[in-house]
C-alpha cells in the first residue's frame, strides 16, 4: 500500500511539471512590452497616394489675387459703401474761368439803400480790362432817378419839416478792382464758383444843381461835382464767359441842395445786381493754369 501511494504522488508531480513547461512554451514568442509603442506609431502614406486624413486648405487663385490688387474703376462701386455720382467730387478743382487778358462788359440795375426819404434807382454799364487775373481797370457810367417816399410827405405836411436833398442825374467813375477771393460753395447739390472783389476810384457826379448859378461865386455856373467811391462785390460764375454780379458801392460827393447855400456831403450807397460777359469767351491763359 505504501509503495502504491508513493508512485501515485510521483506521477502527479511529474504531470504538473510537464504541463507547466508546455504552457510556458506556448506563450514563449509573445512580447507584450512593445504593444503601446507599436500602436502609437503610424505609417506615413506613400508619396504617390492621396492622404485623405488631413483636410486640404483652400487656396486663392492667382487671378483672384491679381483682381483684388487692382484699384477700383471710376464707375465701379466700393465694397464697403455705395458710391454715387454726387460723392465723386474732386477735392481740388480747376478754376472755372481765367480773367487775365480779357475784357468784361457788365450791365446792372442799381438802387440806393441808405436814404429813408428818397429812393434813387436806375441802371449802369461797366467795362473792364484785366491785365492780371486778380486786377482790373474799370470804367462805369450810371443814370438814376430820384423818387420821394411816403415818409417825405408825412414829414413835410404833418411835421412841417424841410428836407434838403441832392438829386443826382448821372455819374461817371474810373476804378481799380482787386479780386483776392476765389472759392467754391455747395448750392443745391452742385458746386458753385464765386469771385469776390474790392474796388476804389474817382470820378464826377452830375446833379440838378450842376450848371445853375452859384450866388457864392458871383453867379457862376456850378461845376460838376467830383466824387470817389469804395465798394465790394461777388461774382457767381456760371460759365467761363458768364457770371452773375452782386455789388455794394458807396459814392461820396459834395453838393449844394435846392433851398440852401451850404454844400453838404452826400453818400450814394447803391446796390447793384447784374451780369458779366467776358471777351473772348474762352480764356487764352487756360493752359498756364
Amino acid at each position: 500500500m505504501a509503495v502504491h501511494r508513493y508512485l501515485a504522488a510521483a506521477s502527479v508531480l511529474l504531470l504538473s511539471i510537464s504541463s507547466g513547461r508546455a504552457f510556458a512554451q506556448g506563450f514563449e514568442g509573445l512580447d507584450l512590452t512593445d504593444d503601446g509603442k507599436k500602436d502609437e506609431k503610424k505609417k506615413d502614406p506613400p508619396k504617390d497616394e492621396l492622404d485623405l486624413t488631413a483636410p486640404e486648405k483652400p487656396k486663392a487663385s492667382a487671378a483672384k489675387k491679381d483682381e483684388a490688387r487692382k484699384p477700383l474703376k471710376a464707375d465701379q462701386p466700393a465694397v464697403e459703401r455705395d458710391v454715387t455720382q454726387d460723392d465723386r467730387v474732386k477735392s481740388v478743382q480747376r478754376k472755372l474761368y481765367i480773367k487775365r487778358g480779357r475784357f468784361e462788359l457788365a450791365p446792372a440795375a442799381i438802387i440806393n439803400v441808405n436814404d429813408p426819404y428818397y429812393t434813387r434807382l436806375g441802371g449802369q454799364i461797366r467795362a473792364a480790362f484785366y491785365p492780371a487775373d486778380t486786377l482790373a481797370i474799370a470804367a462805369r457810367f450810371a443814370i438814376m432817378q430820384t423818387l420821394p417816399s411816403d415818409d417825405v410827405r408825412q414829414a413835410t405836411r404833418t411835421l412841417q419839416s424841410r428836407i434838403f436833398f441832392s438829386v443826382p442825374y448821372w455819374n461817371a467813375m474810373a476804378d481799380l478792382e482787386w479780386s483776392p477771393l476765389y472759392g467754391k460753395v455747395s448750392f443745391f447739390n452742385s458746386i458753385l464758383h464765386l469771385d469776390g472783389y474790392l474796388l476804389a476810384g474817382g470820378g464826377v457826379v452830375f446833379t440838378e444843381r450842376t450848371g445853375t448859378p452859384d450866388p457864392a461865386n458871383n453867379d457862376q455856373p456850378r461845376p460838376i461835382n467830383p466824387a470817389f467811391d469804395l465798394g465790394i462785390g461777388l461774382r457767381f460764375v456760371a460759365k467761363d464767359f458768364f457770371a452773375v454780379n452782386l455789388g455794394l458801392v458807396n459814392t461820396t460827393y459834395v453838393d449844394t441842395p435846392r433851398g440852401t447855400t451850404k454844400g453838404v456831403t452826400q453818400n450814394l450807397m447803391m446796390l447793384t445786381v447784374g451780369v458779366s460777359l467776358f471777351f473772348p469767351f474762352k480764356s487764352t491763359y487756360r493752359e498756364a493754369e
